[in-house]
């Protein structure tokens, strides 16, 4: 048996889970030569060219789900969802549940990151700027509230519509040894002496969006080319 078709099972599509790397079938598949030819006598024997679908991509992914659907006029789909995972990397995109998107522009070493006294250790870092323009109040708040609630055990719920009150969450805090306004003082990784500042610090959600560098990246050597500057046509 030819190794592109590891990944088929008897029906020619492939197996839940299994490993697609660059060049493999994944779904087998054959093509009628003369679909809808009214010359050929009814009854004949058509003809069928095997036209299987490849696995393009030089990072392997695994077979997720396989959908199959049908229209009333017996038209079968069949979609083949594939499932990768990747390391975060410089240009990932991310966002809080409050709409606060932005992509990764550094990545630092654990040891050169900030950390505070109990030693804990920021997972991100984001620019304040993001907040007077955006106006997403309710992130902050869900910040103040899930610090909260990893000392008290309760649920809270961080947002500006008719939440927890920012007083009470804020003398949760008290009560534990942090600042009311949920500031800390954070030493630096790099020099290991304090911050000349306080740092708005806390647990929160964040989600990774599907705009990836890996997905986006392109380049060619030779195409069509604007006659003005000598640059290449936008888009690909």
């Amino acid at each position: 048996m030819n190794k592109r078709y590891h990944a088929l099972d008897k029906d020619g599509l492939p197996n839940i889970g299994e490993k697609l790397s660059n060049g493999d079938i994944y779904i087998n598949k054959e093509t009628p030569l003369r679909a809808h030819d009214p010359k050929s006598p009814m009854g004949s024997q058509i003809a069928y060219v095997p036209s299987p679908e490849a696995y393009k991509g030089p990072i392997p992914s695994a077979v997720d789900r396989v959908i199959l659907t049908s229209n009333n006029e017996s038209h079968m789909t069949i979609k083949v969802i594939l499932r990768q995972v990747r390391r975060p990397e410089l240009g990932d995109k991310n966002s809080s549940r409050h709409g606060q998107k932005g992509v990764c522009g550094h990545i630092v070493n654990q040891e050169d990151m900030p950390f505070s006294e109990t030693g804990w250790c920021p997972d991100l870092i984001m620019n304040p700027h993001g907040f007077p323009s955006r106006m997403t109040v309710g992130k902050l708040i869900e910040l103040l509230a899930s610090k909260a609630a990893c000392f008290d055990g309760k649920f809270k719920y961080g947002t500006a519509f008719g939440g927890d009150k920012v007083e009470d969450v804020g003398k949760i805090l008290i009560e534990n040894g942090f600042s009311f306004t949920g500031k800390d003082c954070l030493l630096s990784g790099i020099t290991g002496e304090y911050l000349n500042c306080y740092v708005f610090s806390g647990p929160i959600f964040y989600q990774r969006l599907k705009h990836m560098v890996a997905d986006k990246m392109h380049a060619r050597a030779r195409g069509p080319t604007s006659i003005l500057t000598r640059q290449p046509t936008e888009g690909k």
